[in-house]
């Protein structure tokens, strides 16, 4: 008997049943999508909405922020049945299909809800869905995001058994399954990266019958399918390229007359039209409401191709997707495995050529783009690990008949120690081994208390809530009604255009300051193009006292640091001197311009009208109209409380003059013409107010 007779024997030496074969083949694949729906399910209620902190969900940094804007653009348009249905998103930066899919969740658990507790009111569902009962519903939708993750899963299974046999089918899905960034996007709501991945991998299968011929529906089919992975991402509808070229033909060797024949195809017509109707039906205002549209990618564009602060390396950002990116979200050995595999899978033919155009494409379109985001080339993974499933298949086959060749005579002694089998599971495992550790770290970070609930409990326990507490984005969120707190611009992209905010003079007033690591770091990664920032935070460590920081050890989130302020940083002549340096002329900036108005409201609370009448001449100074008539009231109430009455009296008209049906500014109007000495016209201002809103809360006080 044979060598090659002994191997497709059985113990009896019978040859072995298919049947069988396919049988285990099942038993595995079986096993692989238990255990991606286990990796997706493991720690999917970390990082749930805490009601006992009394965040409001949608503004709560800690909770991830793709489900607090999927979520939260699905709420507005029912709230829950308190107002009549607006499928309108009102939002062209993010294709709508993604809110889509939550509204529907939102309906399936309003259902649950009635069927359990016997009835769903909106406000019943505010509780549940945006409200203090907020964490089942995110639960119930991050639970349909893991069947996502897993569906996905099994369709690169079946892409790579289809294409490339079983064996490479269930290794590139095992990657995927146990790959951190699919992982963890899995567990977000109605994540737009892994719906777009999903399309993708469907419009796949019809795109290879296109390349080796197929019908008009499979061109429809292709078409339609890449049309709704870009009304989740606008990205793939790149893939209208491997369309066209599937219908032309790919490589040297393709059909000339069928080049040349290729507009008059009414299959690749059909196909490339599908497109945009698949797209207006996922996204159907895009195209409606396309006044918005052109205005939210004409900022979309403007933040994508900007300078990010900390991010920004190179003029594009190919290079960092290529030596940082790739590398972290796969690990170093399965990128190099996978790179190799696509120069396989160009070599195997057309189908091959297609699943390799279809990962080149979506990373270099993605790098076209000044900032590299890891989520942005989720929809490429698969296709990468099929790339490095089929090399991890080939480099053992080669290995193995390398060793028996150099052995010779022990050859099959060595081929049965070092099987071609035995081999590959040394390079996946190398493969998996690096991701997996990845994503045990993860997944022990989020389990972790979060650094900014823990640091927002200690100032609501330790600080009073009227002392003037600077604090920084990504750190604790506060209401305004809560206590006396500004939150520090900061600018991701044109970073230097808040560098005015970052002088430590302005801290004169404040009490205390709140840093976030998510900021510092930053600045710190590019000292030379940031030195007002980075010395600003050098001297809240060297004058700040710290009261309380995190333990980054035993905390997930940002470093955050509470630090004590001593008071006479600077005087009002510095300050101002120190604006007009770092601001010549009116940035005309609104996110500056918040700051100023949100530092005047604060040191009005606290009856500092001094520093209330500064900061608002500050802000008139930033040159934003719409903030103007705020910033001039509340400059009207400090001068008013300085018994600079006609000033006063000159700001609170050109205050009215813009709006006109203002209650407050009419009620101030009347206050100050009251302690001018003009009692008739100051009750006339008081009975406009009261008319124009009877139910504001200080209407009572105003008609008395």
């Amino acid at each position: 008997m044979t060598r090659k007779t002994l191997r497709s024997s059985g113990k009896a030496g019978q040859p072995r049943d298919p049947r069988r074969r396919g049988l285990r083949a099942d038993w595995l694949l079986l096993g692989l999508l238990g255990l991606s729906l286990a990796i997706r399910l493991w720690g999917i209620h970390d990082r749930l909405p805490d009601p006992s902190l009394g965040i409001h969900l949608l503004d709560d940094t800690a909770v991830e922020e793709t489900d607090r804007t999927t979520v939260g653009r699905a709420w507005a348009m029912w709230r829950g049945g308190a107002q009549p249905l607006d499928p309108n998103p009102h939002t062209g930066g993010w294709p709508a299909l993604s809110f889509y899919l939550t509204l529907v969740l939102q309906y399936a658990y309003k259902l649950y809800v009635s069927v359990t507790a016997g009835g769903a009111s909106a406000p019943q569902l505010q509780q549940h869905i945006v409200g203090a009962a907020s964490a089942p519903f995110y639960l119930f939708a991050r639970i349909a995001g893991a069947l996502i993750g897993t569906a996905t899963v099994f369709l690169t299974y079946r892409l790579g058994a289809r294409c490339l046999g079983r064996g490479v089918g269930l290794l590139a899905g095992l990657l995927l399954a146990v790959n951190p960034l699919h992982a963890l996007t899995s567990q977000h709501v109605s994540d737009p990266n892994l719906l777009a991945l999903l399309f993708v991998l469907l419009a796949t299968p019809p795109l290879l019958r296109v390349a080796a011929g197929g019908t008009v529906w499979d061109s429809v089919r292709a078409g339609a399918l890449i049309g709704l992975a870009g009304a989740c991402k606008y990205v793939p509808l790149i893939l209208a390229a491997p369309l066209v070229l599937a219908h032309r033909g790919l490589g040297p060797g393709a059909n000339r007359e069928r080049a040349r024949t290729l507009l008059g195809n009414p299959a690749l017509w059909a196909g490339l039209f599908a497109i945009p109707v698949a797209l207006f039906l996922g996204s159907p205002f895009l195209f409606i409401d396309w006044r918005q549209t052109l205005t939210d990618i004409t900022a979309q564009r403007r933040a994508l191709f900007s300078d990010w602060v900390g991010q920004t390396v190179f003029p594009l950002s190919l290079p960092s997707y290529l030596a940082v990116s790739i590398p972290h979200a796969m690990g170093w050995v399965a990128y190099l495995l996978g790179a190799g595999g696509l120069v396989l899978l160009w070599r195997t033919g057309r189908a091959g050529r297609v699943l390799t155009l279809i990962p080149v494409l979506i990373v270099l379109a993605n790098g076209l783009l000044r900032v590299s985001q890891e989520r942005y080339i989720l929809p490429a993974l698969p296709f990468l690990y099929l790339g490095a499933s089929l090399a991890i298949v080939r480099a053992a086959g080669w290995a193995h008949r390398a060793l028996q060749s150099k052995f010779g005579a022990g050859a099959a002694r060595v081929g049965r120690a070092l099987s071609p089998a035995l081999l590959a599971t040394f390079l996946a495992a190398a493969a998996i081994a690096w991701p997996l550790n990845d994503l045990l770290a993860t997944r022990h970070s989020l389990s972790l208390p979060d650094s900014r609930h823990l640091s927002r409990r200690w100032i609501n326990e330790h600080i009073p809530a009227n002392a003037r507490v600077a604090v920084e984005l990504y750190g604790p969120v506060f209401d305004d009604a809560e206590r006396a707190i500004v939150t520090w611009p900061f600018f991701a992209m044109h970073s230097r255009a808040g560098s005015p905010a970052y002088h430590a003079e302005f801290l004169d007033g404040f009490e205390y300051h709140v840093a976030s690591s998510e900021i510092s770091r930053r600045f710190e990664t590019e000292p030379a193009r940031h030195p007002v920032e980075v010395a600003y935070y050098r001297w809240l460590e060297k004058q700040g006292g710290v009261v309380w920081e995190s333990d980054v050890s035993a905390t997930s989130g940002p470093h955050i640091v509470i630090r004590r302020l001593r008071p006479g940083i600077s005087t009002r002549e510095q300050r101002d001197s120190l604006f007009a340096a770092a601001m010549p002329r009116p940035s005309e900036l609104d996110r500056i311009e918040l700051w100023c108005v949100d530092c005047s409201r604060l040191f009005a609370r606290s009856g500092d009208y001094e520093r209330t009448e500064e900061w608002a001449r500050r802000g008139l100074n930033v040159g934003v109209a719409s903030m103007e008539p705020q910033l001039r009231a509340g400059l009207a109430m400090a001068l008013w409380y300085m018994g600079q009455l006609d000033s006063a009296d000159a700001e609170i008209r050109a205050a009215i003059l813009e709006v006109p049906r203002e209650f407050s500014f009419r009620a101030y109007h009347g206050g100050i013409l009251l302690e001018m000495g003009r009692p008739d016209q100051a009750l006339a201002e008081m009975r406009k107010a009261s008319e124009l809103d009877p139910n504001h809360p200080q209407a009572a006080s105003v008609r008395e």
